[in-house]
């Protein structure tokens, strides 16, 4: 790799506005990361309480939208001031290029699009309309159809499917055994009774205001996914924070909402984020480059998730945060 590609300003800032912007876009949907799967299924686990699709939506689409925009700002404002317009134009050129290159969609392209739309539709809708005819329905049950359908609609050669088995068997099956592992735990904190244990170990906790420990909260697990899966954070930690939440008498939802939007917002180090790694594994990034432009948007993330877990969250979702309800 050739040392000028590391001092293009403009690459740098790409490269990195491509890796926040994948971390920060799954906050905004209930399958965006699978942390938000794991405190969805951990919550329906020890509360029976299921959140919705559009639920989800209400409160992570407004952190994610401000989020991105605060990136942008700061990327090409601060952290990466563009003033090459030369550069711009090169790459404006190289952009369309590449347009070109790809091409028009091909049929199956079309094809899969129309299906990952029509489950997408059914997501969003499952509660308000279509479960007063099939009143079983759930996103289990719409994922799986959609599934199933791309394995019989056949692609632009009728002897193919959109999807075959060999193709099936590449997908990471590791993260859905670190996910049933997950609700493993949670199912055992509760059953053997740790989490009442664990509970009655944070009543020193009682005088420390509760936007004041959710912000601990934020900060640490912000932090501790830098350096460790945070997917195997939220499954360790989700567990502790609904005994803990039993133990202040605080409602469960805002401290392990907020504890889950911060695991997702790791942005320093390569090995944060898998987005992270393959930026910085491209070559074009040093790691002073990710951390130093990291750094803030983790301060920038704290905060923002801090106030609109405390301020926004029990407005849209309809619950007092400071009030343990189960």
């Amino acid at each position: 790799m050739e040392n000028h590609k590391t001092d293009n300003k403009i690459g740098k800032a790409i490269l990195l506005g491509v890796a926040y912007s994948a971390s920060i876009g799954g906050l905004a949907t209930l399958i965006g990361t699978p942390t938000n799967i794991i405190l969805a299924s951990i919550i329906k686990e020890i509360y029976q309480y299921e959140i919705t699709f559009n639920q989800w939506m209400l409160f992570g689409l407004p952190i994610s939208i401000i989020l991105l925009l605060f990136t942008w700002y700061y990327l090409t404002y601060f952290a990466y001031k563009f003033d090459d317009k030369q550069s711009i134009n090169a790459g404006k050129q190289e952009i369309n290029k590449q347009l070109k290159a790809i091409g028009p969609m091909t049929v199956e392209e079309k094809r899969v699009s129309i299906v990952f739309g029509l489950v997408s539709f059914a997501w969003i809708t499952r509660t308000e309309y279509l479960q007063k005819f099939i009143p079983a329905l759930d996103d289990t049950i719409i994922a799986l159809t959609g599934v199933l359908l791309l394995f019989i609609i056949p692609s632009s050669t009728p002897k193919t499917k959109l999807l075959d088995w060999t193709t099936a068997e590449k997908i990471p099956w590791g993260i859905l055994l670190l996910f049933g592992g997950g609700l493993s735990l949670a199912e055992g904190f509760s059953s053997t009774g740790l989490a009442e244990w664990i509970g009655h170990q944070f009543v020193f906790l009682d005088f420390i205001a509760f936007g004041l420990f959710l912000l601990i909260i934020i900060i640490s697990v912000n932090f501790l996914t830098e350096i460790t899966s945070n997917m195997a954070t939220a499954s360790m930690l989700l567990p502790i924070l609904a005994a803990v939440s039993y133990s202040m008498d605080v409602h469960p939802f805002g401290l392990m909402m907020g504890a889950t939007m911060a695991s997702s917002c790791a942005f320093m180090l390569p090995v944060a984020t898998p987005p992270n790694a393959v930026v910085f594994g491209s070559g074009y990034l040093e790691m002073k480059d990710m951390i130093k432009a990291g750094f803030w948007l983790n301060v920038i993330s704290i905060i923002l998730i801090t106030l609109i877990t405390f301020y926004y969250l029990p407005i849209v979702w309809g619950f007092e945060l400071e009030k343990y309800p189960f």
